[in-house]
C-alpha cells in the first residue's frame, strides 16, 4: 500500500523560491521586484479569464507566496473575463493590454511570448501548475513542445 503525503508548506515555499531564482536567471531580470510584477501580471491575467469557483480553486492551491502576488491587484470582475485557445491569443491579448498602462512591462510580442512560456513552464516544474486545469489541453500541449533550457 502506497502512502502519498501531501506537500507542506515548507516544501512548497521552497519551491516558490527555487521557482523565482529560476525565473530570474531564465530570464535575465535583475530587478526581483519587476520579476514578482511580471509573475504576478501573468497570474492575473490567467485568473482573469475564470470563473469565480475556479479563481478561488487556483488561490487556495497555489503557495502563499504567489497568494499574495496574485491577490494583491485583482478584483474579481464577471466583464473581465476572457477566454483564448492557444498561448498566442494569450500573449497577443497580454500584450496588447499591458501597451495600455502606464507603466508596461513587455517591450513587445516575442518578448511577452518568451516571458509567458518561461513563467508558465517553470510554474509547472515546480509546482505542477498543469495539473490545476487552468489552461485547456492545446494551451498546455502548445507550451509542453516549447524547449526551456533546464540546467540547473
Amino acid at each position: 500500500m502506497t502512502t502519498t503525503v501531501p506537500h507542506s508548506h515548507s516544501d512548497q515555499d521552497e519551491k516558490a523560491v527555487l521557482f523565482f531564482r529560476r525565473v530570474k536567471k531564465d530570464l535575465g531580470i535583475p530587478s526581483t521586484r519587476k520579476m514578482v510584477t511580471l509573475v504576478g501580471r501573468v497570474l492575473s491575467y490567467l485568473i482573469k479569464g475564470l470563473p469565480v469557483a475556479q479563481a478561488s480553486v487556483l488561490i487556495n492551491r497555489l503557495p502563499g507566496l504567489f497568494q499574495m502576488i496574485l491577490l494583491k491587484d485583482w478584483r474579481y470582475n464577471v466583464i473581465e473575463q476572457r477566454s483564448f485557445d492557444h498561448i498566442d491569443e494569450l500573449v497577443d491579448r497580454m500584450f496588447e493590454e499591458d501597451q495600455k498602462l502606464p507603466h508596461s512591462l513587455f517591450a513587445s510580442e516575442v518578448e511577452t511570448l518568451n516571458m509567458v512560456v518561461t513563467i508558465l513552464s517553470r510554474l509547472d516544474k515546480y509546482l505542477d501548475f498543469f495539473s490545476y486545469k487552468i489552461l485547456n489541453d492545446a494551451c498546455i500541449e502548445e507550451l509542453r513542445q516549447i524547449p526551456l533550457e533546464d540546467a540547473a
